[in-house]
């Protein structure tokens, strides 16, 4: 599975630095995928499809596979709820455009994901703690609300995943 996934990153970026150095290519890539991107990503920028592909095959590699998937679980459910809750119903303005209802949307996504991964943990034999999940929904959280030259589909499942791994024994 992680050969396909690296794999799929590989064809993913090679499209991304094809549009970007061929004009043929990025017409071509628009007029086929463009209903599909942002207004940067039609422009140039590397689409989001290819940073969440490599983000999860960098994630696979470098985690226990327990620790993989609750990075990539708060990555999906995360950043999914902060976006959605903060769209329809932020208030509050913190850093970045981010608002105080996105961000606690994501932290209590994420917690109730940890909630069922520790009820599935033993099926799996998976050795996942409480605390290294709240850690990880907290730092997950966090790595959404800030604002690096990193893409958050990026920094949320590595960020999240480091913190677990350094607090779940093993």
């Amino acid at each position: 599975m992680i050969s396909l996934l690296v794999a799929l990153a590989l064809v993913l970026v090679l499209a991304d630095f094809l549009k970007l150095r061929n004009q043929g290519f990025k017409t071509f890539f628009v007029n086929v995928f463009g209903e599909l991107l942002r207004r940067r990503e039609k422009a140039g920028s590397i689409t989001g499809s290819t940073i969440l592909v490599a983000s999860a095959a960098l994630t696979i590699m470098l985690f226990r596979r327990e620790i993989a998937i609750a990075a990539l679980v708060f990555l999906s459910v995360g950043d999914s709820s902060a976006a959605l809750v903060g769209m329809k119903w932020g208030r509050i303005r913190l850093v970045c455009g981010r608002t105080l209802e996105g961000s606690l949307a994501a932290f209590t996504s994420c917690l109730l994901a940890s909630l069922a991964l520790m009820k599935v943990a033993p099926f799996f034999s998976w050795r996942l703690v409480p605390i290294a999940l709240v850690a990880g929904s907290a730092v997950a959280t966090l790595a959404e609300l800030v604002d690096l030259p990193v893409d958050d589909n990026l920094r949320i499942p590595i960020l999240s995943g480091l913190a677990m791994e350094l607090l779940i024994p093993g």
